[in-house]
């Protein structure tokens, strides 16, 4: 994969998304979409919780190991998400993270205490699916 044209389409996706009202930390969609990219580029475009790379999931999905989500505006699952620990989305509340440990983390923990206790378990599962599809 072209990683140049992933963080370029990514960048593009996530200040289309931006919304002044939810994203209060962030001045602008330049300021979220390139803190977005940042965070891709630090973490090797892996999930902050379980570390897994999201052309991994996206290996899983496409091999229809993993199910994506439907909601209004498409499918949940190949992309990386912004998980906010707090209410509001402020730089240093917010992470990079897969939709299944978004989804499972929920309000339910605080960012650290997921991380440790939940990602490296879903690390594991996560490789053991890839193992099945590298047979």
């Amino acid at each position: 994969m072209d990683l140049d044209l992933y963080y370029q389409k990514e960048s593009h996706r996530v200040a289309k998304n931006f919304n002044r009202a939810k994203h209060k930390g962030f001045k602008d969609k330049d300021e979220f979409s390139g803190w977005f990219i940042n965070q891709l580029k630090a973490n090797n475009c892996r999930c902050y919780y379980c570390e897994t790379s999201i052309h991994d999931i996206r290996r899983l999905i496409e091999a229809g190991i993993l199910k994506e989500r439907k909601t209004g505006n498409g499918f949940r699952g190949r992309i990386l998400e912004v998980d906010k620990n707090e209410k509001d989305y402020l730089k240093d509340h917010c992470v990079v993270s897969c939709y299944y440990c978004n989804n499972d983390k929920s309000y339910t923990s605080e960012k650290d205490d997921y991380k440790e206790n939940f990602g490296a378990n879903r690390k594991i599962y996560f490789s053991k699916l890839i193992d099945q599809i590298d047979r």
